[in-house]
Protein backbone atom coordinates (compact mmCIF):
# COMPACT_ATOMS: atom_id res chain seq x y z
CA UNK A 1 0.00 0.00 0.00
CA UNK A 2 2.81 2.44 0.95
CA UNK A 3 4.73 1.70 -2.29
CA UNK A 4 1.61 2.29 -4.37
CA UNK A 5 0.90 5.55 -2.57
CA UNK A 6 4.49 6.69 -3.00
CA UNK A 7 4.28 6.12 -6.76
CA UNK A 8 1.49 8.74 -7.05
CA UNK A 9 2.50 11.16 -4.34
CA UNK A 10 5.51 13.17 -3.23
CA UNK A 11 5.02 15.06 0.01
CA UNK A 12 7.75 17.61 -0.76
CA UNK A 13 6.23 18.32 -4.16
CA UNK A 14 2.80 18.67 -2.59
CA UNK A 15 4.13 21.15 -0.05
CA UNK A 16 5.74 23.20 -2.84
CA UNK A 17 2.54 23.16 -4.89
CA UNK A 18 0.49 24.24 -1.89
CA UNK A 19 2.75 27.26 -1.34
CA UNK A 20 2.65 28.06 -5.06
CA UNK A 21 -1.13 27.92 -4.99
CA UNK A 22 -1.12 30.54 -2.23
CA UNK A 23 1.28 32.62 -4.30
CA UNK A 24 -0.99 32.47 -7.36
CA UNK A 25 -4.02 33.41 -5.30
CA UNK A 26 -2.56 36.18 -3.13
CA UNK A 27 0.24 37.67 -5.24
CA UNK A 28 -0.78 36.94 -8.83
CA UNK A 29 -4.47 37.25 -7.85
CA UNK A 30 -5.57 34.54 -10.25
CA UNK A 31 -9.01 32.98 -9.95
CA UNK A 32 -9.50 29.40 -8.78
CA UNK A 33 -10.33 28.09 -12.23
CA UNK A 34 -7.02 29.38 -13.61
CA UNK A 35 -5.10 28.11 -10.58
CA UNK A 36 -6.52 24.60 -10.94
CA UNK A 37 -5.65 24.55 -14.64
CA UNK A 38 -2.04 25.51 -13.86
CA UNK A 39 -1.74 22.91 -11.11
CA UNK A 40 -2.97 20.27 -13.54
CA UNK A 41 -0.13 21.17 -15.92
CA UNK A 42 2.34 20.82 -13.06
CA UNK A 43 0.79 17.46 -12.15
CA UNK A 44 1.30 16.27 -15.73
CA UNK A 45 4.99 17.11 -15.37
CA UNK A 46 5.09 15.10 -12.13
CA UNK A 47 3.65 12.13 -13.97
CA UNK A 48 6.46 12.42 -16.50
CA UNK A 49 9.19 12.48 -13.83
CA UNK A 50 7.39 9.70 -11.92
CA UNK A 51 6.90 11.88 -8.86
CA UNK A 52 10.58 12.44 -8.17
CA UNK A 53 11.31 15.77 -6.49
CA UNK A 54 11.14 18.96 -8.52
CA UNK A 55 14.78 19.57 -7.65
CA UNK A 56 15.66 16.82 -10.16
CA UNK A 57 14.77 19.18 -12.99
CA UNK A 58 17.56 19.73 -15.53
CA UNK A 59 18.04 20.63 -19.18
CA UNK A 60 17.90 16.93 -20.10
CA UNK A 61 14.59 16.53 -18.24
CA UNK A 62 13.25 19.58 -20.09
CA UNK A 63 14.22 18.18 -23.49
CA UNK A 64 12.73 14.75 -22.78
CA UNK A 65 9.56 16.24 -21.37
CA UNK A 66 8.86 18.39 -24.42
CA UNK A 67 9.77 15.55 -26.77
CA UNK A 68 7.42 13.27 -24.84
CA UNK A 69 4.50 15.64 -25.30
CA UNK A 70 5.09 15.81 -29.06
CA UNK A 71 5.42 12.01 -29.20
CA UNK A 72 2.10 11.71 -27.37
CA UNK A 73 0.54 13.95 -30.05
CA UNK A 74 -0.49 16.64 -27.59
CA UNK A 75 -1.86 19.71 -29.33
CA UNK A 76 0.44 22.70 -29.82
CA UNK A 77 -1.85 24.87 -27.71
CA UNK A 78 -1.66 22.36 -24.86
CA UNK A 79 2.13 22.09 -25.12
CA UNK A 80 2.53 25.87 -25.25
CA UNK A 81 0.32 26.43 -22.18
CA UNK A 82 1.97 23.56 -20.32
CA UNK A 83 5.51 24.80 -20.96
CA UNK A 84 4.62 28.39 -20.05
CA UNK A 85 2.98 27.28 -16.79
CA UNK A 86 5.86 24.99 -15.84
CA UNK A 87 8.46 27.69 -16.53
CA UNK A 88 6.63 30.16 -14.29
CA UNK A 89 6.37 27.56 -11.52
CA UNK A 90 10.03 26.52 -11.68
CA UNK A 91 11.26 30.13 -11.76
CA UNK A 92 9.20 30.76 -8.61
CA UNK A 93 10.42 27.51 -7.03
CA UNK A 94 14.07 28.26 -7.73
CA UNK A 95 13.79 31.27 -5.42
CA UNK A 96 12.30 29.28 -2.52
CA UNK A 97 14.21 27.99 0.48
CA UNK A 98 15.52 24.48 -0.14
CA UNK A 99 15.59 24.81 -3.93
CA UNK A 100 17.93 27.76 -4.58
CA UNK A 101 21.05 25.68 -5.10
CA UNK A 102 19.26 22.65 -6.55
CA UNK A 103 17.55 24.03 -9.64
CA UNK A 104 19.68 25.66 -12.33
CA UNK A 105 17.82 28.80 -13.35
CA UNK A 106 19.37 28.76 -16.84
CA UNK A 107 18.08 25.23 -17.46
CA UNK A 108 14.50 26.43 -17.05
CA UNK A 109 14.86 28.30 -20.34
CA UNK A 110 15.25 24.94 -22.08
CA UNK A 111 11.52 24.55 -21.56
CA UNK A 112 10.75 26.12 -24.89
CA UNK A 113 9.23 25.50 -28.30
CA UNK A 114 10.00 27.26 -31.57
CA UNK A 115 8.53 30.64 -32.49
CA UNK A 116 6.61 29.03 -35.33
CA UNK A 117 5.13 26.47 -32.92
CA UNK A 118 4.17 29.24 -30.48
CA UNK A 119 2.46 31.22 -33.23
CA UNK A 120 0.64 28.10 -34.42
CA UNK A 121 -0.48 27.41 -30.85
CA UNK A 122 -1.90 30.95 -30.58
CA UNK A 123 -3.73 30.74 -33.90
CA UNK A 124 -7.49 30.58 -33.52
CA UNK A 125 -10.17 29.19 -35.78
CA UNK A 126 -12.40 31.61 -37.66
CA UNK A 127 -14.95 32.82 -35.14
CA UNK A 128 -18.49 32.79 -36.46
CA UNK A 129 -21.14 35.26 -35.39
CA UNK A 130 -24.74 36.08 -36.25
CA UNK A 131 -25.87 39.19 -38.08
CA UNK A 132 -28.24 41.52 -36.27
CA UNK A 133 -30.95 40.59 -38.75
CA UNK A 134 -30.59 36.92 -37.77
CA UNK A 135 -30.70 37.81 -34.08
CA UNK A 136 -33.80 39.99 -34.45
CA UNK A 137 -35.55 37.33 -36.52
CA UNK A 138 -34.81 34.72 -33.86
CA UNK A 139 -36.10 36.89 -31.02
CA UNK A 140 -39.33 37.63 -32.87
CA UNK A 141 -39.93 33.93 -33.52
CA UNK A 142 -39.53 32.94 -29.88
CA UNK A 143 -42.70 31.98 -27.97
CA UNK A 144 -43.93 34.56 -25.46
CA UNK A 145 -46.84 32.91 -23.66
CA UNK A 146 -45.40 31.81 -20.32
CA UNK A 147 -43.26 33.59 -17.76
CA UNK A 148 -40.29 31.49 -18.82
CA UNK A 149 -40.92 32.38 -22.49
CA UNK A 150 -40.92 36.09 -21.67
CA UNK A 151 -37.81 35.80 -19.52
CA UNK A 152 -35.90 33.92 -22.21
CA UNK A 153 -36.97 36.40 -24.88
CA UNK A 154 -35.80 39.26 -22.66
CA UNK A 155 -32.55 37.38 -22.05
CA UNK A 156 -31.59 37.30 -25.72
CA UNK A 157 -32.98 40.79 -26.36
CA UNK A 158 -30.73 42.30 -23.69
CA UNK A 159 -27.72 40.44 -25.07
CA UNK A 160 -28.48 41.85 -28.52
CA UNK A 161 -28.82 45.36 -27.11
CA UNK A 162 -25.62 45.60 -25.07
CA UNK A 163 -23.62 42.37 -25.61
CA UNK A 164 -22.61 41.47 -22.07
CA UNK A 165 -20.27 38.66 -21.09
CA UNK A 166 -22.28 35.59 -20.13
CA UNK A 167 -21.39 35.84 -16.41
CA UNK A 168 -22.57 39.48 -16.48
CA UNK A 169 -25.78 38.52 -18.25
CA UNK A 170 -26.45 35.79 -15.68
CA UNK A 171 -25.95 38.08 -12.67
CA UNK A 172 -27.43 41.38 -13.90
CA UNK A 173 -29.79 43.00 -11.35
CA UNK A 174 -32.89 45.13 -11.77
CA UNK A 175 -30.88 48.08 -10.42
CA UNK A 176 -28.34 47.54 -13.21
CA UNK A 177 -30.89 48.54 -15.88
CA UNK A 178 -30.95 52.35 -15.92
CA UNK A 179 -32.69 54.95 -18.10
CA UNK A 180 -31.37 58.48 -18.49
CA UNK A 181 -32.56 61.02 -21.02
CA UNK A 182 -34.51 58.39 -22.92
CA UNK A 183 -31.44 56.13 -23.29
CA UNK A 184 -31.22 52.77 -21.57
CA UNK A 185 -27.99 51.16 -20.44
CA UNK A 186 -26.67 48.49 -18.13
CA UNK A 187 -24.42 49.80 -15.39
CA UNK A 188 -21.89 46.98 -15.21
CA UNK A 189 -20.63 47.12 -11.62
CA UNK A 190 -18.59 44.38 -9.90
CA UNK A 191 -20.39 45.13 -6.62
CA UNK A 192 -23.58 43.70 -8.06
CA UNK A 193 -22.53 41.52 -11.00
CA UNK A 194 -19.86 38.96 -11.88
CA UNK A 195 -17.60 41.24 -13.91
CA UNK A 196 -14.34 40.24 -15.60
CA UNK A 197 -11.34 42.06 -14.11
CA UNK A 198 -13.72 43.92 -11.78
CA UNK A 199 -14.09 46.74 -14.33
CA UNK A 200 -17.00 49.16 -14.08
CA UNK A 201 -18.50 50.36 -17.36
CA UNK A 202 -21.68 51.56 -19.08
CA UNK A 203 -23.13 49.14 -21.64
CA UNK A 204 -25.49 51.33 -23.64
CA UNK A 205 -28.35 49.89 -25.65
CA UNK A 206 -27.56 50.04 -29.35
CA UNK A 207 -30.37 51.33 -31.61
CA UNK A 208 -32.27 48.13 -32.38
CA UNK A 209 -36.03 48.06 -33.13
CA UNK A 210 -38.36 49.21 -30.36
CA UNK A 211 -39.93 45.78 -29.83
CA UNK A 212 -36.53 44.33 -28.90
CA UNK A 213 -36.07 47.03 -26.26
CA UNK A 214 -39.65 46.52 -25.06
CA UNK A 215 -38.99 42.82 -24.40
CA UNK A 216 -36.48 43.84 -21.71
CA UNK A 217 -38.32 46.81 -20.21
CA UNK A 218 -41.68 45.04 -20.02
CA UNK A 219 -40.05 42.02 -18.37
CA UNK A 220 -38.41 44.27 -15.80
CA UNK A 221 -41.73 46.01 -15.10
CA UNK A 222 -43.51 42.65 -14.77
CA UNK A 223 -41.02 41.49 -12.14
CA UNK A 224 -41.73 44.65 -10.15
CA UNK A 225 -45.43 43.74 -10.05
CA UNK A 226 -44.35 40.46 -8.43
CA UNK A 227 -42.51 42.31 -5.68
CA UNK A 228 -39.01 42.17 -7.13
CA UNK A 229 -36.73 44.93 -5.85
CA UNK A 230 -33.60 46.62 -7.24
CA UNK A 231 -31.34 44.04 -5.59
CA UNK A 232 -33.10 41.07 -7.23
CA UNK A 233 -31.90 39.40 -10.46
CA UNK A 234 -33.29 40.66 -13.74
CA UNK A 235 -33.31 37.07 -15.03
CA UNK A 236 -34.38 34.95 -12.06
CA UNK A 237 -34.51 31.21 -11.73
CA UNK A 238 -37.84 29.62 -12.75
CA UNK A 239 -38.51 26.16 -11.28
CA UNK A 240 -41.11 23.56 -12.10
CA UNK A 241 -43.55 22.70 -9.31
CA UNK A 242 -46.86 20.88 -8.86
CA UNK A 243 -49.93 22.83 -7.77
CA UNK A 244 -52.61 21.63 -5.34
CA UNK A 245 -54.49 20.28 -8.31
CA UNK A 246 -51.42 18.24 -9.23
CA UNK A 247 -50.79 20.42 -12.28
CA UNK A 248 -47.27 21.31 -13.33
CA UNK A 249 -46.56 24.99 -12.84
CA UNK A 250 -43.49 27.21 -13.03
CA UNK A 251 -42.47 29.33 -10.05
CA UNK A 252 -40.30 32.43 -10.28
CA UNK A 253 -37.73 32.65 -7.49
CA UNK A 254 -35.79 35.71 -6.39
CA UNK A 255 -32.59 33.83 -7.16
CA UNK A 256 -30.16 34.24 -10.01
CA UNK A 257 -29.48 31.37 -12.39
CA UNK A 258 -26.41 29.52 -11.09
CA UNK A 259 -25.10 27.92 -14.26
CA UNK A 260 -23.85 29.52 -17.48
CA UNK A 261 -24.85 26.26 -19.18
CA UNK A 262 -28.52 27.04 -18.49
CA UNK A 263 -28.14 30.32 -20.35
CA UNK A 264 -26.35 28.69 -23.27
CA UNK A 265 -29.21 26.18 -23.52
CA UNK A 266 -31.70 29.05 -23.80
CA UNK A 267 -29.76 30.55 -26.70
CA UNK A 268 -29.27 27.17 -28.35
CA UNK A 269 -32.99 26.34 -28.26
CA UNK A 270 -33.96 29.76 -29.64
CA UNK A 271 -31.54 29.88 -32.57
CA UNK A 272 -31.93 26.28 -33.62
CA UNK A 273 -35.70 26.79 -33.39
CA UNK A 274 -35.33 29.68 -35.84
CA UNK A 275 -33.34 27.51 -38.24
CA UNK A 276 -29.86 28.80 -37.43
CA UNK A 277 -26.86 26.94 -36.12
CA UNK A 278 -26.02 27.53 -32.49
CA UNK A 279 -23.18 29.98 -31.82
CA UNK A 280 -22.37 30.74 -28.19
CA UNK A 281 -23.81 33.94 -26.63
CA UNK A 282 -20.35 35.51 -26.41
CA UNK A 283 -20.44 35.77 -30.22
CA UNK A 284 -22.89 38.69 -29.90
CA UNK A 285 -19.87 40.78 -28.92
CA UNK A 286 -18.29 39.85 -32.26
CA UNK A 287 -21.54 40.74 -34.03
CA UNK A 288 -21.43 44.22 -32.53
CA UNK A 289 -17.71 44.77 -33.23
CA UNK A 290 -18.03 43.63 -36.84
CA UNK A 291 -21.07 45.86 -37.32
CA UNK A 292 -19.18 48.80 -35.79
CA UNK A 293 -16.31 48.38 -38.27
CA UNK A 294 -18.61 49.67 -41.00
CA UNK A 295 -19.88 52.66 -38.98
CA UNK A 296 -18.33 55.96 -37.96
CA UNK A 297 -15.14 56.15 -35.87
CA UNK A 298 -17.20 57.71 -33.05
CA UNK A 299 -19.61 54.75 -33.07
CA UNK A 300 -16.69 52.31 -33.08
CA UNK A 301 -15.17 54.07 -30.08
CA UNK A 302 -18.51 53.94 -28.23
CA UNK A 303 -18.74 50.21 -28.95
CA UNK A 304 -15.21 49.80 -27.63
CA UNK A 305 -16.36 51.29 -24.32
CA UNK A 306 -19.49 49.12 -24.34
CA UNK A 307 -17.35 46.01 -24.63
CA UNK A 308 -15.03 47.12 -21.85
CA UNK A 309 -11.89 47.31 -23.99
CA UNK A 310 -9.07 49.70 -23.18
CA UNK A 311 -8.37 50.46 -26.85
CA UNK A 312 -9.95 50.16 -30.28
CA UNK A 313 -7.06 47.90 -31.28
CA UNK A 314 -8.27 45.39 -28.69
CA UNK A 315 -11.81 45.55 -30.06
CA UNK A 316 -10.68 44.98 -33.64
CA UNK A 317 -8.10 42.29 -32.87
CA UNK A 318 -10.39 40.39 -30.48
CA UNK A 319 -13.74 40.67 -32.21
CA UNK A 320 -13.29 42.55 -35.46
CA UNK A 321 -12.30 41.57 -38.97
CA UNK A 322 -14.77 41.69 -41.81
CA UNK A 323 -16.78 38.58 -42.54
CA UNK A 324 -15.74 36.63 -45.61
CA UNK A 325 -18.67 38.04 -47.59
CA UNK A 326 -17.91 41.63 -46.54
CA UNK A 327 -14.23 41.12 -47.32
CA UNK A 328 -15.03 39.86 -50.82
CA UNK A 329 -17.44 42.75 -51.38
CA UNK A 330 -14.87 45.33 -50.25
CA UNK A 331 -12.17 43.85 -52.46
CA UNK A 332 -14.45 43.52 -55.49
CA UNK A 333 -15.48 47.20 -55.23
CA UNK A 334 -11.91 48.33 -55.83
CA UNK A 335 -11.17 49.14 -59.46
CA UNK A 336 -7.80 48.07 -60.87
CA UNK A 337 -6.41 50.68 -63.23
CA UNK A 338 -3.91 49.34 -65.75
CA UNK A 339 -1.03 51.68 -66.43
CA UNK A 340 0.16 52.61 -69.90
Amino acid sequence: MDNKRKAHFNEFNERAKYKYRQHLRRVSQKDEKTILAELKHIRDFELHIKFYGFEKFSEHVADKYIQGMFTANKSLSYISNNVRTLKEFLKWLERQHGYRSKINYNHIDYLNITRNQRNTAKAIEYQKSYTFNQIIKTIRQMPDKTEKDKRDQAFISLQALCTLRISELRTVKLKSLIEEGGQYFIYVCPKHMAVKFGQTRYANFIPLPEDIIANVIEWRDYLRTLGFTDADPLFPKIDNRFSRGNLLEKAIKKEEIKSNTTIRDIFKKAFEGAGFEYIKPHSFRKTLARYAENQSPAFLNAVRQNLGHSSIDTTLSSYGQLSMAEQRKTISNVQFVEEG
